[in-house]
C-alpha cells in the first residue's frame, strides 16, 4: 500500500563494501536523490579534512603537501597556523643569538680583521627586528603572491595564500640543528661544504612547497605557480640592476666632469 503511494520500495545499499543497510523511502528526497549516501560522503570528506592539529599539519606539509594544502584552503585552522609560524621564527631568532657571536669570533680571528667582537645588546635588538620583519613579510608576500596569482588566472583567496606562505617554511626547522652543529664543530672544509649544500636543499624544499601550495589553492598549473613564486625575486634583481646602472652612470658623469 505504501509502496504504491510513493512509487518507491525499500532499497538495499552496501555500506563499507561488506555490510548492507536498509534504506526506506524516507531516506529519499522528493527528487529521488539519496540523502543517506550524500551524508555518508560528506562525513568521509569531513573526516579526511579535519586535520587541524599542529602535528597533523606538520606531517602533512612534509610528506603530503598537495593534499594538505588543499584541505587547509577549505578549512583553515588559524590558531595552529599562527602557532607554527611564530614558533618557527622565534626558534630561528633565538638560535641566531647563540650562533652569530660564534661566527663573529671566528671572523675576528682572520688576518686583518682583529678587534671585531659581538655586542650582545645589538644582537638581541637585531634578533627582535628580524622576528618582527618575518611577521610583516608574511602578510606582505602573501598579498603580493595572491595578486600575481589572480593576474595569472588563479581563483583562490588571499586567506589561502596567507596559509600557504605561513607553513611552506616548515622545512627550515631543520636549519636550526644544522646551524648549531656548524657553530659547535669548527671543522671547516668538507663539513662546511656539506652544511652549505644541506642549507641550499632546505631552502629549495621550502620554495617547492610554496609552488605546490599556490598551485593547489589557486587551481593553476605548476608552471604558472613557479613563475608567480620567482617573479618577486626577478623584480628585486631588476631593481638591483637598475640601481647599479644608475650608480655607475652617476659616478662616470662626475669622473667626466673632473676632466
Amino acid at each position: 500500500m505504501d509502496n504504491k503511494q510513493t512509487g518507491l520500495s525499500d532499497v538495499q545499499i552496501p555500506v563499507d563494501g561488506s555490510t548492507k543497510a536498509s534504506v526506506t523511502s524516507d531516506s529519499l528526497n522528493e527528487e529521488g536523490a539519496n540523502v543517506y549516501l550524500t551524508k555518508q560522503k560528506d562525513n568521509i570528506n569531513h573526516d579526511s579534512q579535519d586535520k587541524s592539529g599542529i602535528l597533523d599539519i606538520l606531517y602533512g606539509i612534509l610528506f603530503e603537501p598537495g593534499q594538505t594544502f588543499a584541505c587547509l584552503a577549505q578549512k583553515t585552522p588559524f590558531v595552529s597556523i599562527v602557532i607554527i609560524f611564530l614558533a618557527l621564527n622565534l626558534a630561528e631568532a633565538i638560535t641566531s643569538l647563540y650562533t652569530t657571536p660564534v661566527y663573529i669570533d671566528r671572523i675576528s680571528s682572520w688576518p686583518g680583521i682583529a678587534g671585531t667582537s659581538a655586542n650582545q645588546a645589538m644582537l638581541s635588538f637585531m634578533a627582535v627586528v628580524g622576528f618582527l620583519f618575518s611577521v610583516i613579510k608574511w602578510f606582505f608576500m602573501a598579498g603580493l603572491l595572491h595578486l600575481l596569482a589572480e593576474l595569472h588566472g588563479g581563483n583562490g583567496t588571499a586567506k589561502s595564500v596567507w596559509v600557504v606562505y605561513g607553513v611552506a617554511g616548515i622545512p627550515a626547522v631543520f636549519l636550526i640543528p644544522l646551524q648549531i652543529g656548524t657553530s659547535l664543530l669548527n671543522t671547516g672544509g668538507l663539513y662546511d661544504f656539506i652544511a652549505g649544500l644541506l642549507t641550499l636543499g632546505l631552502y629549495a624544499w621550502c620554495v617547492i612547497l610554496l609552488i605546490i601550495g599556490l598551485r593547489e589553492v589557486h587551481h593553476i598549473t605548476t608552471g604558472r605557480a613557479t613563475l608567480i613564486v620567482i617573479t618577486p625575486w626577478l623584480m628585486l634583481l631588476l631593481m638591483a640592476l637598475v640601481t647599479l646602472v644608475f650608480i655607475g652612470t652617476t659616478v662616470s658623469s662626475f669622473v667626466m666632469q673632473g676632466f
